[in-house]
């Protein structure tokens, strides 16, 4: 993980940056500074309404934060200082926030008629689907039952909810001009 986040995550975060920059045209639902910008602030805002989400479960017991320390040792090559762990643990975890809302932007404006709030939803458990068949629980030590499963589905769904509110409240009236509704 340490090679992805030197030589992958962060050129392509410059890359994004890059692309961003360059087509700084008007702020269009179909220019790609739109998905990369509004995609990311959305993205992590979801992301914090995910987290908040889960703290009285945290407060509860339930490790659901346990994953963001040991993304910062994969990414530091090292558990010390732990400072640095938990900084860059979180800020992995909020960049594929970020990620996910500039996706998720990137895709949904190919339909002909975007539904942002629905479509973030699906999108968000979609996602989490995909995460339950990686072997992502077994390596953080979650055993699959039925709380496990609540607790991280509810918690995408928070996500999806935050980030389709997000993009709705952002695109519904200038979207309603040029392509009908939302």
């Amino acid at each position: 993980m340490r090679f992805f986040g030197c030589w992958i995550l962060l050129p392509a975060t410059a890359l994004l940056a890059l692309i961003a920059w360059w087509h700084r045209r008007p702020n269009k639902l179909h220019n790609p500074r739109t998905w990369i910008v509004q995609g990311a602030v959305g993205g992590i805002i979801a992301a914090f309404a995910y987290d908040l989400y889960r703290v009285p479960f945290v407060i509860g017991g339930a490790p659901l934060f346990k994953p963001f320390p040991r993304f910062g040792e994969l990414l530091l090559g090292s558990s010390e200082p732990r400072w640095l762990v938990h900084s860059l643990g979180w800020t992995y975890h909020f960049s594929n926030g970020a990620a996910l809302g500039i996706m998720f932007l990137a895709m949904i404006t190919f339909l002909r008629r975007p539904t942002f709030f629905m479509g973030a939803i699906i999108w968000a458990l979609f996602v989490e689907l995909l995460l339950l068949l990686t072997p992502y629980p077994a390596f953080f030590g979650f055993s699959i039952g039925p709380k496990f499963l609540f607790l991280t589905a509810s918690a995408h769904l928070v996500f999806g909810v935050t980030l389709g509110a997000y993009c709705r409240r952002m695109f519904s009236s200038s979207h309603r001009t040029t392509a009908g509704t939302t």
